[in-house]
């Protein structure tokens, strides 16, 4: 038989992804449907050599399932097999799609576009969770840097390369199966690529306490840096007890009236952020609390609290609230298709690669301890550098 001929059977869902493949690139197919013991099923076993639909011939020969067809297709190799018009443009195939535009996202084009890597990178934005802090005191060679200057100079030296880039868009939705990937994003453009490196860092946890929800943006805030100067000669709270927090109340303690911090624990930021806070004069700190509501009609009003030893409750009247009590990983989209680990972060190895092959993880969204700027940027060189090496054993 001429052309394309599929052998499919109902219910597999790598036979119904091949006939939609061949239906979205518009590529005309005989399907034969086979049954378990069925003729059908003797006849794909002795013309491919396999039991596992689909099974995919060309001109009557053998060329695999699925994963083989989008492989032969992205690469023009189907072309050549007779199997498609010669006229049909393949779309872009990128050798690394890299998702995020934090440090890790980054500096993962950087060493990918320099190992000459076709590459594309999609992100929200440019900075990732930088960008929701006013200054960096600890990234080599600078001892004093804002964060927006650094992260001008991580896409300037980005920008260099000439990497592709699509800003201020999602991915939605993937199929990270076979040697080429398939990317979808929330205004329904597609990619395709040979491997992907995840670099989505993480979000602020909510609190999750009544008045919370309906007064983000009417003084519930979660980004100091961004909504400080909003709280100019305002009284204000803080929530959370780590080195977010503390930072927070530095940038406040510059234009707000009083601050009142709220921490569960005892302070367990660095140090010297600690001394720091400490000696503010407009600062008052409530250590073993926990905060129960946030109050207002609005806009916010005031926050309960209750300490922990006496359960006394009381409230603080404040015009916004800070809410600093730690990050969650942006994994959800790979809930379901990468293993993670009990806090949702990507469990990689020692080389950022995941369970699946030719996808790899690199930064805050990952397994690897120590949430630092540099240690992300790092992560980001890694898993390039790892997807060089996995395609280079492809070739």
């Amino acid at each position: 038989m001429e052309g394309i001929t599929l052998y499919s059977m109902g219910g597999c869902p790598f036979c119904i992804k091949a006939k939609s493949f061949l239906k979205e690139k518009g590529i005309g197919f005989s399907e034969i449907k086979v049954k378990p013991g069925s003729k059908k099923r003797e006849e794909m076993i002795e013309k491919t050599g396999s039991d596992l639909p689909p099974q995919i011939l060309i001109d009557g020969e053998p060329v695999g399932g699925y994963s083989e067809l989008v492989n032969l297709f992205m690469t023009r190799k189907l072309d050549e097999k007779g199997g498609a018009n010669n006229e049909l443009a393949s779309p872009v195939l990128y050798d690394v799609l890299i998702i995020g535009g934090g440090p890790a996202g980054l500096n993962a084009a950087l060493y990918s576009s320099r190992k000459v890597l076709k590459t594309i990178l999609i992100s929200n934005n440019i900075g990732g969770q930088v960008a929701d802090t006013y200054d960096i005191e600890n990234y080599l060679g600078f001892s004093q840097i804002e964060t927006a200057d650094l992260i001008n100079k991580f896409d300037e030296h980005v920008e260099k390369y000439g990497i592709e880039k699509l800003i201020g868009e999602k991915v939605t939705s993937f199929d990270l199966t076979g040697k080429i990937k398939k990317v979808v994003t929330g205004k329904g453009n597609t990619y395709y690529c040979r491997t992907v490196i995840i670099a989505t860092g993480k979000r602020p946890r909510p609190l999750n306490v009544p008045g919370e929800k309906e007064l983000i943006g009417r003084g519930v805030a979660y980004c100091s840096t961004c909504d400080a100067p909003l709280f100019s000669g305002a009284d204000v709270a803080v929530v959370g007890g780590g080195n977010s927090a503390l930072e927070a109340v530095i940038d406040l303690a510059k234009v707000a009236n009083k601050i009142f911090m709220v921490s569960l624990t005892p302070l367990t930021g660095d140090p010297i952020l600690i001394n720091k806070v400490s000696s503010l004069s407009n600062v008052s700190i409530f250590t073993k609390h926990d905060t129960t509501k946030v109050l207002g009609d609005s806009s916010v009003k005031e926050i309960e609290i209750k300490s922990l030893d006496t359960r006394e409750v009381s409230r603080l009247k404040v015009e916004g609230v800070f809410i600093e009590i730690g990050l969650l990983p942006n994994s959800d989209i790979v809930i379901d298709t990468l293993e993670t680990n009990q806090q949702g972060e990507i469990i990689i190895d020692n080389v950022c690669r995941t369970g699946i092959t030719g996808v790899f993880a690199c930064g805050d969204v990952t397994s690897i301890p120590y949430k630092q700027v540099i240690i992300a940027a790092g992560e980001g060189a890694k898993a390039a550098l790892s997807a060089y090496d996995y395609l280079n054993k492809q070739r």
